[in-house]
């Protein structure tokens, strides 16, 4: 069965939907902090890597919710998996996820 790999938790956000894909696999609850040197931010960017590990670009999916800053974290960590992913993408009106595949390495003449 795939798993649903969600950015961030985010404590008001129904993720019952996502369970219709796959197992649903929190990658982090908190925030980047804003300091420079901050030690939170090497450990958050350890957590999402541990919990991350198993991702399989060809099954699983990626559903983007919270912060953005999370978001490109962890797609820079899928990005050292391969180029093509499966999201699911949240539809506000319908309550429901979408689940979409992209392709970063498709055809580059395309405009």
């Amino acid at each position: 069965m795939p798993t649903v790999y969600v950015t961030q938790e985010v404590a008001i956000a129904n993720y019952r939907p996502a369970e219709r894909y796959g197992d649903v696999v929190f990658l982090c609850a908190s925030e980047v902090s804003g300091s420079l040197s901050s030690i939170h931010n090497v450990k958050l960017v350890n957590n999402i890597r541990e919990r991350f590990r198993h991702f399989n670009p060809s099954e699983d999916y990626i559903a983007p919710s919270g912060s953005p800053i999370i978001a490109c974290i962890v797609m820079a960590l899928a990005r050292e998996k391969g180029s093509a992913f499966n999201f699911l993408k949240w539809n506000n009106r319908d309550h429901t996820y979408t689940p979409i595949r992209i392709d970063l390495e498709g055809d580059r003449d395309v405009i």
